[in-house]
């Protein structure tokens, strides 16, 4: 009933007009006019918008990377913190650097081998200034900046050098934890470079151009 009054409270000042033809107007396009993709994009009004998608499912990369990525995004990787907060074993400090409890940031963008690990992989292509600085603590903050501020024509090689970088960092952490590996940024950074070999080789282009970019070519 309630639903009843306020539909007569909607339409009681509305006079219908018997001699205009009624017409239909789509309100989700501009011209008031159909069409599959205005509908589409209609399924999405009122959503909240998860900015960095872009960079994670639009840059070059292997989809197991591109999910790792995805998982970083929502703080879902399995981290020192995250297996504290669940009563799980896990070990006190970082296992890279034995300095600070380790979360998902600490991990890609604090570590202390983690910044020298970023620092000589953008040295390697001329573009060191991009590496983290001491004032980041967020590894999306970072790359947000980081993309904003590469020209067009290196952004996809960047993009896809940095899930590259955040996914060698993740398999190396995991070889200590697991492995009992010893922390090594030499190690991490030769596994690297064999993986962006691999990636330019299987469609890659913007590594590529990042070692053209490197090379002065």
């Amino acid at each position: 009933m309630v639903d009843y009054f306020h539909l007569w409270d909607v339409l009681a000042d509305f006079h219908l007009q018997p001699d205009v033809e009624d017409s239909h107007v789509w309100r989700f396009s501009s011209d008031g006019q159909y069409s599959m993709k205005t509908a589409y994009k209609g399924f999405f009004v009122g959503s909240i918008s998860f900015e960095p998608w872009e960079r994670v499912w639009k840059t070059w990369a292997p989809p197991k990377c591109c999910f790792f990525i995805w998982l970083v995004a929502h703080n879902r990787c399995w981290t020192v913190d995250r297996l504290a907060r669940r009563g799980l074993p896990h070990p006190e400090h970082c296992p890279l650097c034995d300095q600070a409890a380790e979360n998902i940031d600490h991990l890609l963008v604090l570590c202390v081998l983690v910044r020298e690990f970023w620092f000589r992989l953008f040295s390697q292509i001329g573009l060191q200034a991009f590496s983290p600085q001491p004032t980041e603590t967020s590894f999306h903050n970072w790359w947000e900046r980081v993309s904003n501020a590469a020209s067009e024509m290196l952004r996809k090689g960047i993009n896809s050098l940095i899930i590259l970088g955040a996914w060698t960092l993740w398999t190396h952490r995991n070889k200590c934890v697991f492995d009992g590996a010893a922390p090594s940024v030499a190690g991490a950074l030769a596994v690297a470079e064999d993986e962006r070999r691999s990636w330019s080789l299987e469609g890659a282009r913007g590594l590529s151009l990042l070692a053209a970019f490197a090379s002065g070519g």
